[in-house]
């Protein structure tokens, strides 16, 4: 029977942990902040926003709601950010996305400090994770990687493969894990929707992540039995009774049993991408009070 990896026990240590620093910031008069950006309309974003105010209250972190309407421009909401850049009592910024499609998203990222971009997606971070320097990384892939260092899976040495490319999971994935540093070391394969003999290279896998955004894609015939997989998919499906349920990037009933270990979805690595961001906004105000 496969091994399931689950964040939520993981996740409950590490918030102690970050209440406790939170709580001494407190005691010194600072107060760790998250601002999260709104300029879209998009559901999902609002199901994730109400998670992110939910696991500040859990720690003790304020939470700060910035909504744009639809009639603001990219000069204008870079602008805006650019106050709250200055504005010594938020610590952390994230910028939702979609945005509005009549707004440049390349300018709005960028325009966020890169000492208050605790999303990781701002040049400066994102080339310092490459370099292998301290910064802020993006929670799922730092989440990714949390999994398997709390779970005891060794991953120097080993083989993983990478299914999905993107900018806020897959490349800073890759990144994190071929780094010459603790919890990392390993050979890392990167593969996406024009990859050949895919299911050939996920099967070579000790590791295989699924982040592909594709529910159900891994089945039986991309694993092998020795594998240890992480799902980082979380997909909306409607099941036969007509409810909305979530499903991973990976055939869970067609997988289990048949690998090492496995990650549920939900409750493997979304627990976890909850505490990365928050350990990132610590991380923020240590830069910003220093």
């Amino acid at each position: 029977m496969s091994i399931l990896l689950k964040g939520g026990p993981i996740a409950k240590v590490i918030r102690k942990e970050i209440k406790a620093k939170i709580e001494k910031y407190i005691s010194q008069g600072i107060i760790p902040t998250l601002g999260v950006l709104i300029a879209g309309n998009d559901p999902a974003v609002e199901v994730y926003t109400a998670m992110i105010e939910k696991n500040c209250e859990k720690v003790g972190a304020v939470f700060k709601l910035y909504r744009f309407s639809e009639n603001i421009n990219t000069e204008k909401l870079a602008s805006e950010i650019v106050d709250i850049n200055r504005d010594p009592l938020v610590h952390g910024l994230i910028m939702m996305l979609p945005l509005w499609s009549h707004i440049d998203e390349k300018i709005i990222l960028n325009t966020i400090s890169p000492d208050k971009d605790i999303d990781g997606v701002h040049p400066v971070n994102a080339g310092k994770n490459v370099l292998g320097e301290e910064t802020f990384v993006p929670s799922t892939a730092q989440a990714s990687k949390d999994i398997l260092n709390y779970s005891q899976i060794e991953v120097s040495g080993k083989h993983v493969v990478i299914v999905g490319r993107s900018n806020i999971v897959g490349k800073p994935l890759a990144n994190l894990l071929i780094q010459k540093a603790e919890g990392a070391n390993a050979t890392v394969t990167v593969c996406h929707s024009r990859t050949k003999n895919l299911k050939d290279i996920c099967r070579s896998a000790d590791i295989l992540i699924a982040a592909i955004g594709s529910p159900n894609f891994i089945t039986e015939e991309f694993t092998n039995p020795d594998q240890v997989i992480v799902d980082v998919g979380m997909n909306e499906s409607i099941d036969k009774e007509g409810n909305y349920i979530l499903t991973g990037d990976v055939d869970f009933n067609s997988v289990n049993d048949k690998v090492a270990a496995v990650t549920p979805v939900p409750g493997g690595v979304s627990p976890l991408t909850n505490t990365a961001l928050l350990n990132n906004l610590l991380k923020a105000v240590e830069i910003q009070t220093k």
